[in-house]
């Protein structure tokens, strides 16, 4: 754990960061900055939180100086820690105005500084926590398990609001629905896990055909669908064409299963003046069913 400390006087104050090493907690890196690497630091959010000493001959003046450290650390949430002069209450009420988490007086009191650093390390600690705890939910509810993608509820949310963004900026916006061809057979010869091994195979190839910020989720089954903001009609069907070559040629297997091979038929709609997320998927789907018809393998566009 890196703790960053910097102080007004620049190096000069690098004794009193000094003085504060032993009082950390003993798994943590103590980094003596000047203002310039304290911002350098704060921007590539390297450091667990930052001890901020207003020891100048007037901490006003200190303030002023680290002006810019304070605003790069506003923006990236930086948890700070102040030191301030003792006898001035004034600075106490500036520190808590520039949103330090806790402070201490100076002339430092070693008991005083090692109580509160341990409190701030053991808040960040659950925080921490907490957030990782938030992440694992979030993923639980969002991810579909088998494949990796999205699942169908968070497409469901993501597509209304994909249709919305369009409509209000004149952009344009096209879904794929993108159906295996032969999954029950594959199934019925391989088994079930080697059916969830191709379905994560044929994932792992649209999420590396398709641009980060396009969404691609499982809509259930053999169908995934692939929500692709900013592409008109041409870009798309050139990717929906891409995507047929590249899954018909990939490998799914060694031994008894060396050879055999997948294919999918794919439905492609761009969004129309009077389309919603319903009707757009809608039509998606009556594409895909003419692609179905049409022989699979292939891409059809809907009218």
């Amino acid at each position: 754990m890196q703790i960053g400390f910097v102080g007004g006087c620049g190096e000069s104050s690098f004794a009193l960061g000094e003085s504060l090493r032993p009082l950390l907690p003993p798994d943590s890196e103590l980094l003596l900055l000047t203002i310039p690497e304290a911002r350098q630091h704060v921007a590539a959010n390297t450091l667990a939180f930052m001890i901020v000493a207003l020891d100048g001959e007037s901490w006003r003046d200190t303030v002023a100086m680290m002006t810019d450290l304070h605003a790069e650390g506003a923006q990236k949430a930086t948890v700070v820690f102040g030191l301030v002069p003792r006898d001035d209450p004034a600075a106490l009420v500036k520190a808590f105005d520039l949103g330090v988490a806790d402070v201490a007086g100076m002339p430092i009191d070693v008991h005083e500084v090692r109580a509160r650093l341990a409190v701030l390390v053991r808040r960040r600690q659950v925080a921490a926590a907490r957030a990782a705890e938030m992440r694992a939910a979030w993923r639980l509810a969002v991810i579909d398990p088998v494949t990796g993608l999205y699942n169908r509820q968070h497409l469901q949310t993501v597509l209304p609001a994909s249709v919305d963004s369009a409509h209000a900026g004149g952009r344009s916006l096209a879904v794929l629905l993108v159906d295996l061809d032969a999954l029950k057979p594959f199934n019925d010869r391989w088994g079930h896990a080697a059916g969830d091994r191709m379905l994560r195979g044929v994932a792992e190839t649209l999420l590396a055909n398709v641009r980060p910020s396009d969404t691609v989720a499982r809509m259930g089954g053999d169908e995934m669908a692939v929500v692709m903001p900013d592409t008109d009609p041409e870009t798309a069907a050139s990717i929906a064409a891409r995507l047929v070559e590249v899954i018909s040629h990939m490998g799914i297997g060694s031994g008894r299963k060396a050879g055999v091979t997948i294919t999918v038929s794919i439905g492609m709609a761009t969004l129309g003046a009077a389309d919603d997320a319903d009707s757009l998927l809608a039509r998606a789907d009556s594409a895909l069913y003419a692609a179905k018809k049409q022989g699979r393998n292939r891409f059809a566009v809907a009218a």
